[in-house]
C-alpha cells in the first residue's frame, strides 16, 4: 500500500513540476515532504519518557518502620518493584527514630550510606549542606514526575540550593495538642486548654491517683529523652516566649535568653509537679504516646500519624485534637515531616528513584498515615475533619521551618541535654548557659 501511493505522490509531483515552471519549486519540496513522510518512523508521544530509568539490583532503604507509621508502604512498594523489575531485590532496614539521623550521617560521611534515606525534615538541609544529598529532579523525571508541579513550592525550601533539589516530600505536619475525651468529659473539662495556664489547668484536674496515692493517669505527657522528639516540643515554647535558638542567619546563638528560662521551667515544671510521667527522664515520645494510647496519660503533643494508626484505627478511645497551647495564644509549631532523599553515595541511584516514585506518587500518598506532601491528595478534603482539621490548620497558620543547622541531630541532642541536666536536679541558668555555648559552638563550625 505505502508502495502505491509513493508512485501516485510521484507521479502527482511530475505533473504539478511541469505545470508550474520555476514556480514550481516550493510546491515540489511540499509534496516530497509529504513522500518522505509516508516512510519516516512516528515521532514518540510527547509525554513518552525517552530515557526511562533503568532498574535493577539491590536497592537499600533506611527508615524507622513502626516509628514513620509507614511499614505497610514500604512493604507494598517493595513488593510491586520487585514484581515490574525482576531480579530487583529491595532491602528495608529499620533504624530506631532516635538513631536514624546520626546513623544516616556517619554512613553518608564514610561513604557507605543507603541508596533510599527516609529522613526528618529537620535535617535534610544539613545533609544537603555537607554535600552528602544527590539531586533529585533529573532522577524523579525520569521516572515521569514533575516535582515542582505536584508539590507546594514551600516544601522545597530547605532542601533546594540553587537549580537543584535534593529530596522529595513525603509528608509535612506541624505537631498539636490530642487528648482522651473520655477523661475530659468524666473531669468535667469542656473545651480543649488553648494556653500554658489552662494546659495547667486541664492536667491537674486530669490527673488521677489510687487509694494508695500511686498516679494511675498523668495530666500531661511530655518527653524528656529523644533529641528530635524535644526538639519539636520545647523549641515551639520557646518561639511561643519571643525566643530562639540562633539569629535568622545563623551566625549567633540566642538561646541564651530569659525566653528560653521561661518555656523550660515550664516545660520541667510537668514532672517536678507529678504532672508528667516519672518515667519521662527515659521516656521518648514514643513511649509517652503509648501511655496515651494506654489511658495512663490524658494529654500530649503528638503528630498525625501515631495517633491514627494505634488509637484511631484501634478504636481505643475518642481522640480530640486542638491548636498546640502557647503562652498565651496558640504556639508557632515547628514544620515536621518527612523528606525522602538519596545519598551522594548511594550505589543505585536509579533504583532509589523508582522506589520513591512509589511512596510518593498518589497510589503512595493514599496509603500513608501521616499528612501527605502530595498537593493532589490533600486536594480530596479528608484532611479538613474534626480530627485531622486542626493539624492541616496549624501547617498552614501556625508553622515554620526550623533553623538550618547542618548537623541538626547535634543541635536536637544539646538541646535535649539541656533538658535532662534540669529534670536531674541542675540549675537552669546553667543548662541555658551551657546549652547557648554549644549552639554556638555548632554555628562557628558551620561557618568556618
Amino acid at each position: 500500500m505505502k508502495k502505491f501511493l509513493a508512485i501516485l505522490l510521484t507521479a502527482a509531483l511530475m505533473v504539478t513540476l511541469a505545470s508550474c515552471g520555476a514556480s514550481g519549486s516550493s510546491t515540489a519540496a511540499s509534496v516530497q515532504s509529504a513522500v518522505s513522510a509516508q516512510y519516516a518512523s512516528p515521532a514518540p508521544p510527547a509525554s513518552e519518557n525517552t530515557n526511562p530509568l533503568n532498574v535493577t539490583g539491590e536497592i537499600v532503604v533506611w527508615y524507622s518502620g513502626d516509628s514513620e507509621s509507614r511499614v505497610e508502604l514500604y512493604e507494598w512498594a517493595k513488593e510491586k518493584l520487585e514484581a515490574t523489575y525482576p531480579g530487583t531485590t529491595v532491602t528495608l532496614e529499620v533504624v530506631p527514630m532516635a538513631e536514624l539521623s546520626t546513623a544516616q550521617m556517619t554512613a553518608c560521611k564514610s561513604g557507605n550510606g543507603p541508596d533510599v534515606m527516609s529522613q526528618s525534615n529537620a535535617v535534610t538541609n544539613g545533609f544537603m549542606k555537607q554535600g552528602l544529598l544527590e539531586p533529585v529532579q533529573e532522577l524523579m523525571a525520569r521516572a515521569g514526575r514533575d516535582l515542582e508541579a505536584e508539590f507546594n513550592p514551600a516544601f522545597f525550601e530547605t532542601m533546594r540550593d540553587g537549580d537543584n533539589i535534593y529530596g522529595v516530600p513525603q509528608s509535612r505536619t506541624a505537631l498539636a495538642l490530642v487528648y482522651n475525651k473520655d477523661m475530659f468529659k468524666e473531669a468535667g473539662i469542656e473545651k480543649a486548654p488553648a494556653t500554658w495556664a489552662e494546659v495547667r489547668e486541664c492536667a491537674e484536674k486530669l490527673t488521677q491517683k489510687d487509694a494508695s496515692g500511686k498516679t494511675t493517669v498523668y495530666g500531661f505527657g511530655l518527653p524528656g529523652k529523644g533529641g528530635s522528639h524535644i526538639w519539636f516540643r520545647l523549641l515551639p515554647e520557646i518561639w511561643g516566649c519571643g525566643g530562639d535558638i540562633c539569629d535568622k542567619d545563623m551566625k549567633t546563638a540566642t538561646l541564651d535568653s530569659e525566653a528560653t528560662r521561661k518555656a523550660l521551667q515550664y516545660y520541667a515544671s510537668y514532672y517536678f509537679d507529678g504532672l508528667s510521667p516519672d518515667s519521662m527522664l527515659e521516656s521518648d515520645q514514643t513511649a509517652i504516646s503509648q501511655m496515651f494510647a494506654a489511658g495512663s496519660v490524658a494529654m500530649t503533643i503528638e503528630n498525625v500519624g501515631w495517633i491514627e494508626k494505634n488509637v484511631v484505627k484501634e478504636n481505643l478511645f475518642d481522640v480530640g485534637v486542638a491548636l498546640y497551647p502557647g503562652e498565651s495564644n496558640t504556639n508557632t509549631a515547628g514544620q515536621g515531616g518527612w523528606n525522602v532523599c538519596i545519598p551522594a553515595s548511594a550505589k543505585n541511584k536509579e533504583g532509589a528513584a523508582a522506589f520513591i516514585d512509589l511512596i510518593t506518587n498518589a497510589e503512595g500518598m493514599d496509603m500513608q498515615l501521616k499528612i501527605p506532601a502530595l498537593t493532589s491528595t490533600l486536594e480530596k478534603g479528608e484532611w479538613t475533619d474534626e480530627f485531622y482539621g486542626p493539624y492541616t490548620e496549624m501547617l498552614n497558620k501556625y508553622s515554620r521551618d526550623f533553623p538550618p543547622f547542618e548537623n541538626t541531630a547535634q543541635a536536637q541532642t544539646v538541646i535535649m541535654n539541656m533538658v535532662q541536666s534540669v529534670l536531674t536536679g541542675g540549675n537552669v541558668d546553667d543548662a541555658v548557659t551551657s546549652a547557648n555555648a554549644e549552639i554556638q559552638a555548632l554555628l562557628d563550625a558551620q561557618n568556618a
